[in-house]
């Protein structure tokens, strides 16, 4: 087994090139991790469910503004049924029970 070129390492992690900003990660993480210890499962499941659904607005935009000219019915469809999707999970979080 060859040893670690710590260097090397280094070079190679800072060369990476991440498509979701860093310190959305680490908030991400800190936030659902903080739910979690607090006992928090509703807050837990709405901030991965509000990150995921912002992450696959946030990278994919251009391919929903492109495909917005060819298909204006699908792509309202979509953002009208994300937004009530969206609004009946807040109701249902908020909710007392």
């Amino acid at each position: 087994m060859e040893p670690v070129n710590t260097a090397s390492l280094l070079s190679q992690i800072l060369s990476i090139k991440l498509v979701i900003p860093a310190w959305q990660m680490a908030f991400f993480i800190i936030t659902i991790s903080i739910s979690m210890l607090m006992r928090r499962v509703k807050l837990c499941l709405i901030t991965i469910f509000l990150f995921t659904f912002y992450w696959g607005f946030f990278l994919y935009w251009g391919d929903i503004i492109a495909s917005f000219s060819r298909f204006p019915n699908v792509v309202s469809l979509y953002l009208v049924s994300g937004t009530i999707h969206i609004i009946l999970t807040l109701i249902v979080f908020f909710r007392e029970g």
